[in-house]
């Protein structure tokens, strides 16, 4: 597949997982003024932090709208290698917002232990059915991301899928704490509110870990395979000083390449191409490849 056809193939890819950002919006936000509405309700301080929780995911789809929105304009004068880091990007700056969302509610865990007397809580049947149709919500719209980030290979997809499945646990939490509080315990609330901070940050944690890789220039491609996949070409002698970078399906590769020294220069731009049109062909997402023809004898 031709460059030109890659870039196509990945611009609409992205409006696509825009699209899917857009489809979830709307669920996230309803499952989020609902738990929030009743957590303050009813003073269930683990459901106010799962609300904020799914806050987070509305927030986070919007993040994913912008930072998609930005990542599918083309490569110009000011940014030769396009506009993809921005998704990676956006990722991360989802992972904040759930840091921000976990440490309001671990003041409010504080408040709860400092004063105890002030905290007056209430169970009623909508707490639980709030919190079974969100764990129902969080499972579906969790896979159809998943599934989605998997067919369109956006990084941005696979964090937000991570994130939502991580309200199922928290859901699951709060429905122990509101049978806890039936029975009294007002203690477990506080115990699941603190597992669901813990829960937030493990998951921005692992979202920070996926993408930083991406804004710093880490590894994109093995460098064995790229070896063994152009000393494949006829021409070509080795392949030493392989670099790659970006994302998974936008990747830039640049290598050295030594060929017989007594060839045209001709013959030395053709068995570049070749080696070009094999990577490309061989290996998913390769956007663009420079290759450095060398004599060996130099």
């Amino acid at each position: 597949m031709s460059s030109g056809a890659e870039r196509k193939r990945g611009s609409e890819n992205l409006r696509r997982a825009r699209t899917v950002f857009w489809q979830t919006l709307f669920l996230n936000l309803i499952v989020s003024a609902s738990k929030l509405v009743c957590g303050f309700q009813t003073g269930i301080l683990s459901m106010v932090a799962d609300g904020f929780h799914s806050l987070m995911d509305a927030s986070s789809n919007i993040v994913g709208i912008l930072g998609l929105t930005i990542a599918i304009e083309p490569a110009d004068r000011g940014h030769p290698y396009g506009h993809r880091k921005f998704e990676a990007l956006a990722a991360i700056g989802i992972s904040f917002l759930m840091f921000l969302a976990g440490s309001e509610v671990v003041k409010e865990v504080f408040n709860r232990i400092t004063s105890p007397e002030s905290a007056t809580l209430r169970v009623e049947p909508i707490s639980y059915a709030i919190m079974i149709a969100s764990i129902i919500i969080s499972i579906l719209v969790s896979r159809y991301e998943r599934n989605k980030a998997q067919s369109l290979g956006s990084n941005l997809l696979a964090a937000d899928a991570q994130h939502t499945m991580s309200d199922v646990y928290a859901s699951l939490g709060v429905i122990a704490a509101l049978l806890a509080a039936q029975m009294k315990i007002s203690a477990i609330d506080l115990v699941a509110s603190v597992v669901i901070v813990l829960a937030i940050f493990k998951a921005g944690y692992g979202i920070i870990t996926a993408n930083m890789g991406i804004l710093v220039d880490a590894v994109a491609v093995d460098e064995s395979e790229v070896e063994s996949i152009v000393c494949q070409v006829e021409g070509v002698i080795s392949c030493h000083k392989v670099r790659s970078r970006g994302m998974k399906d936008h990747v830039f590769l640049d290598l050295h390449v030594q060929v017989p020294g007594h060839i045209s220069v001709e013959e030395g731009h053709q068995i570049a191409y070749a080696v070009e049109e094999r990577l490309k062909e061989r290996l998913d997402g390769v956007m663009d490849v420079v290759v450095h023809i060398e004599d060996p004898h130099e």
